[in-house]
């Protein structure tokens, strides 16, 4: 399971309270100077409260914090000896629990004593950040309550927040999202302000996490992005390490793992740079779920226990589960069954002991997916059950999506054709409520006005650096009054045509803005709308066949031909409703290495029947040997399918197509050929643009689009290979797709 960061209560804290600012060994050496010249004690316990909190070194932090309370109880002032029992116990909490509770707890008397709500609140909160490090997560839920209450009762607005905040992230790694989201709504009300911009990342990060959980991945995205501004532009190393890493995790959940590895580069080298150990370990095991789904399973494998020497090095005993469940899987891909049931266990027994129901939920059904493949039924459907249940109660969609679809596999495999149907209806519901066409849409828009932003940012920049070297160049030519007049004009021409540029612009714009949208309300919703009856039909013929167990082979041959055909046809509406490919034209390629012959011989097979209706002969001319290319297979058969469909369209009764591979020194050669009226020498240039019919017509009134070509263009350029056409009036055209050879860096 990849694993969200959060920013742990202790740092939250310093943050909302202003001390977690980098203030470095000179801050801490005037402080000292002072501190000599310092007469007043009631200064010097101040002095001493403040180097506690601006020390780099937690040890440090309480040497400081101690003389502050020596101090404090000579002067006999109870409110400032509550401050620092406050400050020695909070301190003490990280290694010694006992003393640190017994300080806290005095602190609160002393508060007490002076009815001062608000410390007492902050007294609590103390305690209930460090019941949380040592998993007494009850005790925690009780402190964070009490905080919560007296800070109400003190009308503490930001410590109100605060403890909300907090709350919300314990809530939501206890698995009880709805309580987190409830938690962290409110704390986000206090933050989402303008005066409280430099702390609102948090509140951000957070929401952005408990949307991910639940598989609400716009709103994510949403509140991703606009913490991860607030940080860059605060300059906060920290902060745009969680957020890079919250980022690279939900665009590696929609499948997009270029974006997603960007994002977990960028907060790798921030972590590596700036000695963040903890941070690098969760980056560490969610890059290798990367690697491992790349097919790196050695590297990923590398990774995983590099990310296991670190937080077993820093005493990470909860961050173990995440690890150890990736270790398990490295294991189950290897082949060593027994070490996957080791470390899955070892898993599973810290996400229990740390409560850590969504890493509960991903390991069950990790364990049950291995007792189906070990054949122990029993353990596999009860694994998967209790995986399911979690995620049920704990509302993590993407969770549901995944068990439900494991279970469909086990009842499948079993022969329980009613709970495989039943599994298999309620993963496709899922799938299609986590990934239908509006979130889809608003993600792809959210990226690229996210990216245009930074565009604009960018060329601001380079704008400003220019200028300024353009201005620095007059007033060296030129006297200095001459240089302001040359400047006025030349900013004055410059504003105008700007202006009038942005005009033109915006309202074009506008016009292709609105005509898109359009476009992709259209494709997404009948593409969604075929989704459901295929996903049915699908369902469907797993039964049949389940039932009818002595098919004969001619019958079994077209069970698997419809199958492999649905299964293709959900594929290319799942890339129809892919917003992004439509809008960027852009291709997500899977490259491996295939056989050009048999998808030739595979695609021209399912046309037989189709070209028989017009009495036409496919003729497949392909050398006995393997022609071996680098491509996408699903992109590579439908640009098969859509040059010998259009052969068939464009073809008379009676005629005949030919079907060649061949290899020359530069690689594989694909030549599709048929007999039709060929293309007029004023149709070609037209021929590889979208929404273009040609002179030439369908000769049984087929259906043409004219994106047919255009798709097979993009297909192929995609997959840096060309397309011609030959074609002769009278007696057909000739589609060449050149493949090249390939690099032995491809097949690694």
């Amino acid at each position: 399971m990849i694993k969200n960061i959060s920013p742990y209560g202790f740092i939250v804290l310093l943050w909302i309270l202003g001390t977690c600012q980098l203030y470095g060994q000179p801050e801490v050496d005037r402080l000292k100077n002072v501190l000599k010249r310092t007469t007043d004690r009631k200064s010097e316990v101040d002095i001493f409260l403040r180097l506690s909190r601006i020390s780099d070194y937690p040890d440090q932090s309480l040497v400081y914090a101690r003389k502050a309370l020596r101090l404090s109880q000579t002067l006999g002032d109870l409110h400032s000896t509550a401050v620092c029992d406050q400050e020695v116990g909070r301190w003490l909490f990280k290694n010694k629990r006992d003393s640190g509770e017994f300080y806290l707890n005095q602190s609160i008397a002393l508060f007490e004593l002076n009815n001062n709500l608000k410390g007492q609140a902050r007294s609590y909160f103390y305690l209930a950040d460090g019941m949380e490090k040592y998993q007494q997560f009850d005790s925690a839920l009780f402190f964070y309550h009490k905080a919560i209450q007296l800070a109400e009762d003190a009308v503490d607005a930001s410590g109100i927040a605060l403890y909300h905040l907090e709350l919300g992230n314990l809530e939501t790694q206890r698995g009880n999202i709805k309580s987190a989201l409830r938690h962290v709504q409110m704390a986000n009300e206090y933050y989402d302000r303008p005066a409280h911009m430099d702390s609102a990342w948090i509140a951000f990060n957070s929401l952005g996490v408990i949307y991910n959980e639940m598989g609400l991945y716009p709103e994510a995205l949403e509140y991703y992005l606009k913490a991860y501004d607030l940080v860059v532009a605060h300059g906060d190393q920290e902060g745009m390490i969680f957020l890079a890493n919250n980022l690279g995790l939900i665009y590696h959940e929609l499948g997009k793992l270029e974006e997603a590895h960007s994002y977990y580069a960028k907060a790798m080298e921030e972590a590596h740079m700036n000695g963040k150990k903890y941070e690098e370990a969760m980056l560490l095991n969610n890059l290798s779920i990367i690697y491992s789904e790349e097919g790196d399973t050695l590297k990923a494998l590398k990774t995983l226990r590099r990310a296991h020497d670190l937080q077993v090095k820093l005493d990470q005993q909860c961050d173990l589960a995440y690890t150890c469940e990736g270790l398990g899987e490295a294991m189950a891909w290897k082949g060593r069954m027994d070490s996957a049931d080791f470390y899955f266990k070892k898993a599973l027994d810290w996400a229990i002991r740390c409560e850590l129901v969504g890493c509960q939920t991903s390991i069950y059904r990790s364990m049950g997916v291995l007792a189906k493949r070990v054949r122990d039924l029993p353990k596999a459907e009860k694994y998967l059950l209790k995986s399911l249940e979690l995620g049920i109660n704990s509302h993590y969609g993407a969770e549901i999506k995944q068990s439900a679809k494991e279970l469909y596999s086990y009842y499948q495999s079993t022969n329980q054709t009613k709970e495989a149907l039943k599994y298999h209806l309620m993963f496709s519901n899922i799938k299609d409520s986590l990934f239908n066409a509006e979130s889809t849409e608003r993600i792809a828009r959210m990226t690229a006005e996210y990216d245009f932003r930074r565009e604009l940012e960018s060329l601001a920049y380079e704008k400003m650096r220019d200028e300024m070297l353009l201005n620095e160049e007059l007033k060296q030519k030129q006297t200095y009054q001459n240089s302001i007049l040359v400047v006025l004009v030349l900013t004055l021409l410059l504003v105008a045509a700007m202006g009038r540029s942005y005009y033109l612009v915006q309202n074009h714009n506008k016009k292709l803005t609105a005509l898109n949208e359009e476009k992709n309300t259209l494709m997404g919703v009948v593409a969604h709308d075929l989704r459901s009856p295929l996903n049915n039909i699908k369902g469907l013929m797993s039964l049949v066949k389940m039932e009818n167990t002595n098919l004969s082979p001619e019958q079994s041959h077209y069970f698997h031909l419809l199958d492999d055909t649905m299964e293709r046809m959900r594929d290319m509406i799942d890339r129809v409703l892919d917003v992004s490919v439509v809008e960027d034209m852009k291709v997500n390629l899977n490259l491996k290495k295939v056989d050009l012959g048999q998808a030739m011989n595979f695609v021209a097979g399912n046309f037989e029947l189709l070209a028989s209706k017009k009495s036409i002969q496919i003729h497949s001319q392909i050398a006995t040997e393997k022609h071996y290319i680098l491509a996408d297979y699903n992109y590579l058969l439908q640009i098969i399918e859509n040059l010998l469909s259009n052969a068939i369209k464009f073809s008379q009764s009676n005629k005949n197509i030919y079907l060649t591979a061949e290899q020359n020194d530069d690689g594989e050669v694909m030549v599709v050929r048929d007999q039709g009226p060929g293309i007029s020498e004023e149709d070609l240039p037209k021929l590889f643009t979208k929404f273009q019919k040609l002179s030439a017509k369908p000769t049984d009134n087929e259906q043409s689009t004219g994106l047919g070509l255009s798709i097979v263009k993009k297909f192929v350029d995609a997959m840096d290979a060309e397309i011609s056409c030959a074609s002769e009036l009278g007696i057909g055209t000739s589609f060449i797709v050149r493949f090249k050879v390939i690099e032995d860096q491809d097949l690694i």
